[in-house]
Formats: structure tokens, sequence, C-alpha cells
């Protein structure tokens, strides 16, 4: 008897038949899936970036063992439970796309993603229908997800195929692949601001001054900072030279070359060569200002004036500050002398 009925039973009456007569139950339906769904050999699920919460991330699917027969649908299940539709806290399938490096079937562009973001599943089909080009190593390639909020928690992509579009009908292959979300390391550090300025020496010698010839000297100021804006060294207000109640002129805030016989004090930053004495600045990125950065010309502003800066972080420039005098045939005899005092002031 039990033979006759099997030759009365086909296809799927024959499954249901038999899931009856062991009673199966509820499981009838997943025992008819199984009967006609193959199992991928092996699989894998990387991320592009699998920190909590981050966005626009690609998953890449890799399986093997795959069923080179044509398939209409590619279903993506993203779950905690397997078998469930209970999706990853937090994760968002809603701009999931099929990224055209995919190589699952051969033209990904002719595939049309239906996402379902509340259950957490990715459906791509094409109604023609396409075949894996071979059964191993086939990516299924997922763009555009935002990943679940809850690290160090197993989770796993289901994959399904089938040759239906309604993705259900006909089942093709099938597997699981597990995947974890990472919090993330913050390394932390403080980078405290610096700011270096040394000024050489305390003195600079102009000489005995005559008509005939230039009186000069000079001294290294030496600067650096990381603050981001960079830096403006200046020399406060002060007097020009003076002895008494005498003075030798100032050249003023705008410069021009030094004249012997008449009088004149100033300062520039660069390498002269009328009188003979400075260097170019060196080292970093620092440079020196109008009136104070061309050769053979000097200025002094008893008003105070910003004579270099550097625009950004930089490392130690070396300046060389020059000072030159010159005097007329009546500029009263006697010692001058003036103080100038450089500040440099950092710009976080």
């Amino acid at each position: 008897m039990f033979h006759r009925l099997l030759k009365q039973l086909t296809g799927r009456q024959f499954v249901q038949r038999i899931a009856s007569l062991f009673v199966v139950g509820t499981l009838m339906m997943s025992f008819a899936d199984q009967a006609f769904a193959a199992t991928y050999t092996s699989g894998s699920l990387a991320l592009s970036n699998p920190t909590i919460s981050a966005s626009s991330t690609t998953y890449t699917i890799t399986v093997g063992g795959v069923t080179t027969s044509a398939i209409q649908c590619i279903q993506v299940r993203f779950t905690g439970t397997i078998g469930s539709n209970a999706k990853p806290t937090g994760m968002n399938v809603t701009s999931a796309a099929f990224s055209g490096s995919s190589t699952y079937v051969p033209t990904p562009a002719s595939w049309t993603p239906t996402n379902d973001n509340t259950n957490g599943i990715v459906q791509l089909t094409f109604g023609s229908g396409e075949t894996p080009a071979s059964a191993s190593n086939r990516k299924i390639i997922l763009t555009g997800i935002t990943n679940g909020s809850t690290p160090a928690t197993t989770y796993y992509a289901e994959i399904s195929t089938f040759n239906n579009t309604d993705c259900s009908t006909s089942p093709v292959d099938s597997g699981t692949v597990a995947f974890i979300y990472d919090q993330g390391v913050t390394a932390t550090a403080t980078v405290n601001p610096s700011l270096t300025f040394t000024v050489s020496s305390t003195s600079c010698g102009l000489g005995t001054l005559s008509t005939s010839a230039t009186g000069s000297c000079s001294h290294t100021v030496i600067a650096g900072t990381n603050a981001v804006s960079g830096y403006t060294i200046s020399y406060l207000p002060t007097t020009t030279l003076t002895n008494g109640g005498a003075t030798i002129d100032a050249i003023g805030g705008t410069a021009t070359t030094s004249t012997t016989g008449a009088e004149q004090f100033g300062i520039n930053l660069k390498d002269n060569a009328t009188p003979n004495v400075g260097v170019n600045p060196s080292g970093g990125s620092g440079a020196p200002l109008t009136n104070y950065n061309v050769a053979d010309n000097f200025a002094f502003n008893t008003a105070g004036a910003n004579i270099a800066s550097a625009a950004g972080t930089s490392a130690n420039t070396t300046f060389t500050v020059s000072y030159i005098a010159n005097i007329a045939s009546n500029t009263d005899a006697g010692n001058y002398s003036t103080t100038v005092t450089y500040n440099i002031v950092a710009n976080y």
C-alpha cells in the first residue's frame, strides 16, 4: 500500500504527504525548502568599516560551492538570530545597492535591489535570470549600509538564491555567514602649545661713528611655534639713539638706504652689502615683513613695528637683526644708546 501511495504522489504532493506522515507540522515548509536548496561549501563576510553605526559601509560576502544554474533572485537577510527577522539594532539597509564589482552574476547592473529595512533584508532580482560564472569565490557586494549600534555581538547574513523573482520558490543555494561590529579604540593624546623665542645678545655695539663710515652690528633672534596661525615678532615703542637731550634721528617706518653724512638709525633682517652686515633668515617658515625684508634698506619706527612672522606652525627660524647708524657733521658728541625690546605673539 505504501508503494502504491508513492506512485500516486509526485512533486510537492510527495513532500507534503511525507511531512504529514512524519508529523513535521510547522516545519513542513522549511523541510521542503531545504530539500530543494543546495548549501554553500564556504563563506565569509568582510566589512569596509566594522565600527558601530558607521554609515556607507560596504559588505562583501564571498561564497563557494555555488550552483551554476540560472537564478532570478539573490536574498541577503541580516539578523541576530538565524531564521528570524530580527535585524541588528541600529542597522539600516534602506540605501543598500548591488555593487558593480560583484562577481556572483555576470551583470550586477541588471539586477534591481528591493530593500526591507524593517526586517533587514536586501533582495536583488532580475527577471531574465543569470547563471553564476563559476562555483568558487563568488562575491555579493552590497554598498550603502549603516552598521548596527551594538559591538561585540555575533550577527548573521543569511544568503539565499532562487530561480524566481518572488524570492521564495525554486530555491537554488543557501548559506549563513557571521560577522561582528567593533566599537573601535579611541587613542587620545595632548600636544601642549609651544613657542620658542631667543635673543642671542643683550648688547650690540655700533662702534665709533663718523661722517664717512656707517656703524653696524647684529645679533640673532630664533623663533618657532606649533600655533596653527603662526607668530608675529615686533619691537616695542622706544626712543632712537640718545645722549641726554641729543639724538641720532631714526629712519622712520619706511625703509631707505644707508647714507653716510646724515643722521640715521635703522634695522633690517637681511644679508646686506652696504654696509656689509647681516645674514638672510634660515630654517622654519618665518620671514621678515615689509620695510625689514629688503637688503640694504633699513627702517626704525619709535612707535614700534612688526618685523617678522610665520603664517602657520613653524620649526625654528633664525633671524639676524642688523643695526646701522650714521651721523651728520653737527651730531653732538657723546655716548648714544637705546634699548630695543622684542616681542613675539603666537597665534593659536
